[in-house]
């Protein structure tokens, strides 16, 4: 038995992770199959300072990711056929070079992901920027990171998180602006949650909906949608008018202040409480509150995400922030200060190289003494080429430019953009118009991979070898620890291939990935001594041989010299001098204006975001069981208010477009929504929905600095689908059928399902319908009659069709596993109890635990407890100790909110509901507890009974 370090493959926190490997199963000649099998568990790294052991839902399962259903192991081309690595490759090099000779550099793009290692990610800007020539290099980090890049680089001169993870446990407040943790960062959420636990720290969640992160914060500011900069322009003005600036830490290590409360008292009115909390849609209490908290503690931390960077007005927001902590000297001190919570593995490492269209390697921007250096160490002027001039297309623009003809040849790597670019219909002509299209990627079911005209088989996450780096700046080693896959090859040998074809040869002989790494560390030695001032240096790795490459622990930069090697905690810009020309922090004016935009009675403001159990396009988590039982189909959750609005009930089908005769998501009853904001999950495709994904009605408008797309409150029309039946449908038959509005496939454990529905109720009976098949009707309770039909092969059940005019809810997973059964008497009886059974809905991934278990056992604790009281009193009274302690045996009992935390809120809610319900059946008193006001220095909490009433 032998363990491996690596590190996970989903969000930014950059969790460790052991692999448990049976003897001799690291053995690169075995193959695949016999080394997947040898991989006996995979678990938290107890070592990571990331996670301490900890690990999500989506982490916990990363094992169960590894056996993709259609594995791309061969290089393709657009008909299908396979071809080899040397045809692919010269293919590739020769388009490039024609391309280029006809129509210059500029007319060839690279598309590439926060999925990549660093060492991908080097090579690739290397070729483009170095050899090529163009910075038409972007990243889908420009979707969710470049706002708070941008902030970065207006405030502090260089795009640097200044403070750790540790922060959050040292804070007195955490104010969470725009990111719902507890789903999307679950294992730092659960840090911050510790925290409080042990040392009375105060959360705050800024968002304009209630979510499972809102849900257990001590302070809620439920906004107006859009009015994020505003709120910190007005607490600017707050921390100054309650002499509460560090005036000393301002003179001496800022500029720009007074310019700033200049254009603040432009519009001095705005910032008065009263007004101003009105256009926040907060009470002045409320406000007062907030800001009063803010500056009357000394360790604050205040971070970001989506919500706030994927807007119109992201980077302003930033600065917003930003300017606040200034104001207060909190840059970089423990416990205190702004941090970015980074959405990928390695969007980091990708910005450390260059990733971004906007930069050059090593935190370089284009000017003529940062384009000489890397000239000269990439020795670029041995060759005829010539480093680029300025700066590329980003995302949203060079698709645009491939749609108008302007790009001729783009390579996309290890990214889903037909799925994750906004306006799907622009990207899908952007594809059909691109002359030459390369793909890298470990599936060939992606639909951007459909797309490509040549089609390479990349290492997936258990096969590579490389770095990535964190939110907090943390370098980790990413170790393989399965063969590859047929002929699956590094990204970046890839690219360092086809830059040898194109004439390139002595810039890329890298013999492995150390190589590469070593050569960035290099780079990052030369940069520093020439730009003293830039904070991102790895001198202390640029001498790192291959074994001490390999044996790398997790380390912090910055890292000036070797014995740092390891090191964590690590705070930036603790003295006060910053990457400016001046050295000194940038105050930032800010544009905090409201869009005036009307919604009309048939619009929504649509935000699009991550589901708790997903990634991104679901290519890597869409085929685990587990991961999709929670939230089977695309949903749309709207405030019931907008819903009547609308002309909508729950369970109904929604389209974006009147026109189109497919639906794309299921309406969910949802009043944590404000009521002109509906949500839906980002993480559909085509590869799971006939009806696209949440992309096709948002538009490309960006941010103006940054260039991030506003996937967030963007107002869209919505239109209910029609439907005569609807259902599922188990077993045998043809998912490519035509006919169908919705028809969604759904991973099961031993299988999978579709959810279909049809506006034609002959073609929803015809469908899968033969002369031989059986067919009645089942009446429920409810009076919902569902149609069921069973085809049936040698006396075993080998369809199942189950259809009502409105949504049929039953338990998949037992119904799937009548298939394959022989059909008798039990058999029917078995089907009949579970149609009637109907379905519980999944709350906790990580234990299986679904709504019905836990309200069984709450009932069965309240039930215990009034017999006990009941027992020993004359009025039996159930007050909120007694629902903690329930729901604390329950959650012990069942294990559910205890493992990963991200679905803590979820259970609690299921317990309070069922808890209210239980106590009204039998007509018990409740006993609330007593509570300060919010007017108070204690924020007023409500017991569960009275927050759930």
């Amino acid at each position: 038995m032998s363990n491996i370090q690596s590190s996970c493959a989903y969000c930014g926190v950059g969790c460790g992770v052991t692999v448990s490997l049976n003897s001799g199963s690291h053995k690169m000649g075995l193959p695949a199959a016999e080394a997947q099998k040898s991989v006996d568990e995979l678990f938290g790294d107890q070592a990571h300072p990331a996670n301490k052991g900890q690990l999500c839902a989506k982490g916990e399962r990363l094992l169960e990711s590894l056996v993709q259903p259609n594995t791309l192991r061969y290089p393709k081309l657009k008909s299908g056929k396979p071809t080899s690595w040397d045809s692919a490759l010269s293919t590739i090099a020769e388009t490039f070079t024609q391309t280029i000779a006809e129509h210059g550099p500029d007319s060839v793009a690279f598309y590439l992901s926060g999925q990549l290692l660093t060492e991908d990610y080097y090579v690739a800007n290397k070729l483009a920027k170095g050899f090529i020539g163009t910075a038409n290099v972007d990243t889908n980090s420009r979707l969710c990171m470049s706002s708070a890049v941008s902030g970065h680089m207006r405030a502090f001169g260089e795009d640097v998180v200044p403070g750790c993870y540790e922060d959050f446990e040292l804070a007195d407040v955490i104010v969470l602006v725009g990111a719902n943790s507890a789903w999307t960062h679950p294992v730092l959420f659960q840090r911050m949650i510790k925290a409080r636990e042990q040392r009375g720290t105060k959360i705050v969640v800024i968002d304009p909906a209630k979510t499972a992160t809102s849900s257990q914060a001590d302070l809620h500011l439920q906004i107006t949608p859009g009015v994020d900069c505003k709120l910190f322009n007005g607490l600017l003005q707050f921390i100054v008018d309650n002499d509460a600036t560090d005036s000393n830490y301002v003179e001496a290590h800022t500029q720009g202040f007074d310019e700033l409360l200049a254009h603040l008292s432009k519009d001095k009115l705005s910032y008065d409480i009263d007004s101003l909390a009105t256009e926040l849609g907060l009470t002045s209490s409320e406000l007062i509150y907030f800001y009063q908290l803010f500056i009357g503690n000394d360790k604050v931390m205040t971070a970001s995400c989506q919500g706030v960077n994927q807007t119109l007005s992201g980077t302003d927001t930033t600065n917003a922030m930003i300017n606040c902590h200034l104001a207060l000297g909190h840059i970089g001190q423990p416990g205190s200060g702004f941090f970015s919570l980074t959405g990928q593995p390695n969007a980091m490492g990708g910005r450390e190289v260059g990733g971004l269209a906007t930069q050059l390697a090593c935190h370089m921007g284009f000017s003529a003494p940062e384009r000489e250096l890397l000239a000269d160490f990439w020795q670029v002027n041995n060759t005829k080429s010539v480093i680029a001039t300025e700066k590329g297309l980003t995302a949203v623009e060079l698709f645009d430019a491939m749609a108008e003809g302007k790009i001729k040849a783009v390579w996309v790597m290890g990214t889903n953009p037909l799925v994750s670019l906004p306006n799907t219909a622009k990207i899908k002509q952007a594809f059909d118009t691109c002359p030459f299209v390369v793909v890298s990627d470990i599936t060939q079911d992606a639909a951007t991979a459909k797309e490509a005209d040549i089609l390479l088989p990349a290492l997936g996450w258990s096969e590579k070898c490389g770095t990535v780096t964190n939110s907090e700046r943390t370098i980790t080693r990413q170790r393989g620890f399965i063969p590859a896959k047929g002929e699956a090859k590094a990204d970046w040998w890839a690219l360092a291939e086809v830059g040898k074809l194109m004439g390139f040869e002595c810039a890329f002989k890298f013999s492995n990935s150390a190589a590469v790494f070593k050569e960035f560390s290099q780079l990052s030695k030369t940069v520093k001594a020439r730009f003293p001032e830039k904070q991102f240096d790895l001198t202390g790795m640029s001498e790192l041989t291959d074994a001490q490459y390999d044996a790398l622990l997790p380390t912090q930069w910055p890292i000036s010299t070797p014995s740092q090697l390891g090191q964590s905690n690590q705070r930036v810009f603790q003295t006060g001098t910053f990457s400016t020309a001046s050295n000194k922090a940038q105050f930032i004016a800010t544009n905090d204006s409201q869009s005036t935009e009307i919604v009309s009675k048939h619009q929504v403001k649509l935000n699009s975001g991550r589901s708790r159990d997903q990634w991104h396009t679901m290519t890597r988590t869409g085929h685990i069981a587990s991961l999709r039982a929670s939230i089977p189909e695309p949903f749309i959750a709207i405030h019931p208010v907008k819903l009547q609005e609308l002309n909508l009930s729950e369970g109904d089908l929604i389209s974006f477009n009147d026109s189109n005769k497919h639906a794309s998501a299921r309406v969910v009853t949802d009043d944590n929504q404000a009521p002109e904001i509906a949500f839906m999950p980002m993480h559909w495709s085509s590869q799971f929905s006939i009806g696209l994904g949440v992309n096709q009605a948002l538009s490309s408008a960006y941010d103006p600095v940054s260039k991030q797309p506003a996937f967030k409150c963007q107002t869209v029309s919505i239109s209910k689908v029609e439907t005569a039946l609807q259902g599922v449908i188990f077993g045998e038959h043809d998912p490519a059928f035509k006919g169908a509005c919705w028809n969604v496939q759904h991973t099961l454990s031993t299988g999978e399902c579709y959810h279909i529905a049809f506006a034609d109720a002959e073609q929803g009976f015809a469908f899968q319908s033969t002369a031989y098949s059986l067919k009645w009707t089942v009446s429920l309770i409810s009076q919902q009659l569902i149609h069921v039909q069973c085809n049936i092969n040698k006396g075993l059940l080998v369809s199942l069709k189950l259809l009502s005019k409105t949504q049929v809810e039953v338990a998949l997973e037992p119904l799937h596993l009548l298939i394959g059964k022989e059909v008798d008497t039990g058999l029917m009886q078995q089907l009949h109890q579970l149609i009637r059974a109907g379905n519980s809905p999944l709350i906790c991934a990580c234990t299986g635990v679904t709504e019905a278990k836990i309200q069984d056992a709450m009932l069965q604790k309240l039930d215990n407890m009034v017999f006990s009281k009941r027992s020993s009193e004359v009025n039996a009274t159930i007050n909120q100790d007694d629902f903690d302690t329930a729901l604390n045996e329950t959650q012990s009992a069942l294990g559910c909110g205890k493992q990963c935390g991200s679905c803590h809120s979820e259970v609690v809610q299921c317990a309070s509901d069922i808890w209210l319900i239980g106590l009204e059946d039998m007509g018990l008193e409740t006993a609330a507890l007593s509570n300060q006001d919010t007017d108070g220095k204690q924020k007023q909490r409500k017991s569960t009974q009275e927050e759930v009433a």
